[in-house]
């Protein structure tokens, strides 16, 4: 049975912060960017432990992993109906 994807709205608005940024030289690869983020996101619903646990997330219960895409660390917790995507990170200040 697959899972639910969901975003929380801190997840949404560091999204759209960072491709607001790409979208000032580039709207083509702003869109390009949180196109396959979303994707890579709603894949996780077949298979959410395809990705490594997040070693950087503080107290890891166990259960909070991270995928990479381009410069950006996307931090997602399984929980039992459901996938939450917490947050994303620019590598440049992923150590937040």
């Amino acid at each position: 049975m697959n899972k639910k994807v969901e975003w929380t709205i801190m997840a949404k608005a560091s999204l759209d912060h960072y491709c607001s940024i790409i979208k000032k030289d580039s709207p083509s690869n702003a869109e390009k960017v949180r196109k396959e983020i979303v994707l890579t996101s709603k894949a996780l619903s077949k298979n959410p432990y395809l990705y490594q646990l997040d070693e950087y997330y503080p107290d890891n219960p166990g259960n909070i992993r991270r995928f990479f895409k381009w410069s950006y660390r996307i931090v997602y917790q399984i929980q039992e109906s459901k996938i939450v995507v917490l947050e994303v990170y620019h590598m440049s200040t992923a150590t937040d």
